[in-house]
């Protein structure tokens, strides 16, 4: 049995499968055991028992004593993060909007798996010359100050481990020293925000601040981008008031 996504010519058997079984497993009242799936989807036991292994070694499923199939934590914590990631658009967007109003700069916001950073909403000019990014975009964890902010969330272990490599050049004014880019996040973790003059692509400069939960902890971060010529020092530390006062608002 060969699954093909509708509407296409391609087709990528073990993925639809393991969807497909994933699926089953959330529309059956009861647990399946892997014959039950077998049966259903029409698929050999060998490969029911391949992909469901995967998905018990991820937290994907669950299996009882009874080698009965359930849907596991790890789709819940996912299904949390998505329904996040939702209310964190429309609880912030007002201030995106407010933001852009009072600077005329690209303003986005973005979360990170600890790997990449993804831009998940923004508010820009719809004409003209600007500096922006599509949402969905994912960025480097060495992306100037919305990188740092990210990385001033790491434990001082997880950072040295993350910056064993050496650091890539974005621009002329990119620090590529890692001892000075490790002074430069413990600033960031003393100050609350990062800045970015022309780091990481040249003529651009950027300022960036967290956002936390109730416990403090970084979930998600917005920050402003422009042009040097008009996102300056003195604009940049207006903004920078601006944003914190936001912040609080939330």
């Amino acid at each position: 049995m060969t699954v093909k996504k509708p509407g296409t010519n391609y087709s990528a058997p073990i993925l639809y499968k393991a969807f497909a079984i994933l699926d089953e497993i959330a529309a059956e009242q009861q647990k399946m055991g892997i014959s039950d799936l077998a049966r259903k989807l029409n698929m050999s036991k060998g490969t029911i028992h391949g992909i469901t292994q995967a998905f018990l070694d991820l937290g994907v499923l669950t299996q009882d004593s009874n080698k009965k199939l359930s849907l596991g934590p790890t789709l819940i914590e996912l299904g949390n993060k998505a329904l996040a990631g939702d209310d964190l658009r429309l609880s912030v967007r007002p201030f995106l909007e407010e933001l852009y109003s009072e600077f005329k700069e690209t303003v986005f916001l973005g979360n990170s798996d600890g790997k990449k950073i993804t831009i998940i909403d923004k508010v820009d000019n719809p004409t003209g010359l600007k500096i922006s990014a599509p949402v969905g975009s994912r960025l480097s964890l060495l992306a100037g100050a919305t990188g740092k902010i990210f990385l001033s969330a790491f434990s001082d272990e997880d950072l040295q481990g993350f910056l064993r490599d050496s650091l890539p050049k974005f621009t002329e004014k990119t620090i590529t020293d890692r001892s000075k880019y490790i002074e430069e996040i413990k600033k960031v973790r003393e100050q609350g925000y990062a800045t970015d003059f022309e780091e990481y692509i040249q003529g651009v400069n950027a300022v960036c601040v967290p956002i936390t939960d109730m416990y403090g902890q970084t979930t998600a971060a917005m920050w402003m981008v422009g042009f040097s010529n008009t996102l300056n020092n003195d604009k940049i530390n207006r903004a920078i008031t601006a944003m914190f006062r936001i912040s609080k608002k939330r």
